[in-house]
């Protein structure tokens, strides 16, 4: 068997060395205090005597997720529960809109339905510092490396790919993976061909169809009223659009991971679909080159139909569309119009960045009506 002792999460056996650890970083217990206040040292003392990962997600991360959607949000809601396998693990692939909260929320559903939480992917490019990749660890993240590139990315592909192929047929572990490198800044939400053909490589059919089957793919479809970090993605779009180079700093995905936990987001909701290998096996396309996308477009059209639109979806497409394709309210439409320009206001932007904070909304809402054609 491979080793993964470089990728993979830490084990129960793991904890409380790993634990002691993390608890001597002071970054860490400030983060804690922050949430938790005058209960941060008595709760850092409990979680020393624990011995599983369980316990621990049960201790800190479900408290902590109570406390984010309490603060943060308007609720959060869990649909098509009834479509996650119970006896056969599977590979979650969802569209990727926060850092932290996407696999968290994910994670926060199963474990109120009593399903195992998940294994999380998460970039070698989010672990800013030694401390944070202790955390994730422990929260059972394994890591995706962004860091190699020409052979050792293939090698690194192949790695990958194996691990997660053993941990969802041999040790019967729910997998999250978003469906493609980075969030949709643009809110369009496409399955990346690479990432699936990684997912194949370890497959022994050369057909993506069968290779892929073993894994019980399930698309996951992930809906923020709001997104606290649409100014921060406008900024980055109107840039790249501008022709100008962007280059993204660690103090970048920092700062957008504390502002998705912080920010205000309204409505959320969670949509579990069913598994995709019956559209797999009706997939009529055979040239092995042209396969990742007919897949792809099978969990693209999968994840879209899924949405639920929220009037701030709504508003931006009648803006974007130059339409009142949406029936919204006068003084609703003027209060969404008034949050984007606040949030272009404290991107340093201004009403002249508009449709770049606008797309991120209006485009789910255009690839919900392109596979529903509901209103």
């Amino acid at each position: 068997m491979e080793n993964f002792d470089d990728i993979r999460p830490y084990r129960d056996e793991e904890f409380q060395e790993t634990f002691s650890l993390l608890a001597k970083e002071q970054q860490f217990v400030s983060v804690l205090k922050y949430v938790f206040q005058d209960r941060a040292d008595t709760l850092i003392n409990m979680l020393k005597t624990l011995t599983s990962i369980d316990d621990l997600q049960a201790n800190l991360i479900k408290p902590f997720l109570d406390g984010v959607i309490n603060k943060s949000t308007q609720g959060v809601t869990f649909t098509g529960t009834e479509n996650i396998p119970r006896e056969k693990p599977c590979l979650f692939i969802s569209n990727h809109r926060d850092i932290v909260l996407d696999p968290s929320l994910i994670d926060y559903g199963l474990h109120v339905n009593n399903i195992p939480t998940v294994e999380i992917a998460i970039g070698s490019n989010l672990l800013i510092m030694p401390w944070i990749e202790l955390l994730v660890r422990l929260n059972k993240s394994f890591i995706v490396r962004r860091d190699v590139t020409g052979r050792q990315l293939l090698l690194s592909s192949m790695h990958l790919s194996s691990y997660i192929r053993h941990s969802v047929t041999e040790c019967h572990r729910y997998i999250w993976i978003a469906q493609r490198e980075g969030r949709a800044k643009d809110g369009n939400d496409l399955t990346q061909d690479s990432l699936l053909r990684m997912l194949a490589m370890s497959g022994k059919s050369k057909d993506m169809r069968q290779a892929l089957m073993p894994l019980n793919i399930v698309p996951i479809t992930i809906s923020y009223e709001y997104d606290p970090c649409d100014g921060m993605k406008a900024a980055e779009l109107a840039i790249k659009a501008s022709n100008q180079p962007f280059t993204k700093t660690p103090d970048m995905d920092l700062q957008s991971m504390v502002t998705g936990i912080k920010g205000n987001k309204g409505h959320v909701n969670i949509h579990f679909g069913k598994p995709i290998n019956e559209d797999l096996a009706k997939c009529a396309e055979n040239d092995v080159h042209k396969q990742a996308s007919a897949i792809a477009e099978i969990i693209d059209q999968a994840i879209f139909q899924s949405y639920s639109l929220y009037d701030s979806h709504k508003v931006a497409y009648n803006l974007m569309t130059g339409t009142d394709h949406f029936s919204v309210s006068k003084e609703k439409t003027t209060e969404i119009q008034s949050y984007f320009l606040k949030q272009l206001a404290n991107a340093g932007l201004t009403e002249n960045e508009l449709p770049f904070i606008v797309m991120q909304y209006a485009n789910q809402t255009k690839n919900y009506l392109s596979v529903t054609g509901k209103v």
